[in-house]
């Protein structure tokens, strides 16, 4: 190595390091909101069983909830991937103000009895479901999983009974769970693998 070559090596091998620890607090983070937004809706789902009314109110709540942490996701995937903030920001903004409008349209409906507040209940799950699964298609995996639980989650207390909804949704969430920590293994995985090729590359460089 030539005397006036800087050795880079080691400033790499501490970037290195510094990322992987901030991907692994990024990991856990995902991980937790990923399982408050199944237990949510498990209590949404409790409500809207239990209750006459329906879970009207607590499905608007959880549509904000969802609708930022889907902002918090961007705003992560933006300042690692290098993207610009707002571009990718804005898209989400635009997605979840849309799904509150509709929900903003059920609360007419509602109120000038077009529909029941029960029946608005029912719709604004499958408007809350569609929606995830629309973020799950065009923004985050993630939300592919929770789509497809609330949508089996609306199927079922339409049309089952309590305990039966109970049966079928405890194994759904532990399933979607399972296929989380499954999917989220396999990337690490592979961003282990391709940290390890660069960092072989540039020793080789510097040698």
């Amino acid at each position: 190595m030539n005397e006036n070559e800087v050795p880079t090596s080691g400033i790499d091998d501490n970037a290195t390091e510094s990322n992987s620890a901030g991907g692994g607090k990024h990991s856990h983070i995902r991980m937790w909101l990923f399982c408050s937004m199944l237990v949510l809706a498990l209590v949404g789902m409790g409500l809207t069983m239990s209750t006459e009314k329906g879970g009207w109110e607590f499905w608007v709540g959880l549509l904000t909830f969802y609708g930022c942490v889907s902002v918090f996701w961007a705003w992560q995937r933006a300042r690692r991937t290098g993207d610009p903030v707002w571009r990718m920001v804005r898209k989400q903004v635009y997605h979840w103000s849309s799904v509150l409008l509709i929900f903003a349209i059920l609360v007419v409906f509602e109120r000038t009895e077009i529909i029941s507040r029960e029946a608005a209940s029912d719709v604004a799950l499958l408007v809350l479901a569609m929606a995830c699964l629309l973020a799950g298609v065009h923004f985050e995996w993630t939300f592919l999983l929770i789509g497809i639980i609330l949508t089996v989650m609306a199927i079922s207390v339409g049309y089952l009974e309590q305990y039966v909804v109970w049966l079928i949704m405890l194994p759904s969430i532990a399933a979607a769970v399972w296929v989380y920590f499954q999917v989220h293994k396999r990337r690490a995985g592979k961003r282990g693998q391709s940290k390890s090729t660069a960092t072989t590359a540039r020793s080789h460089d510097a040698t």
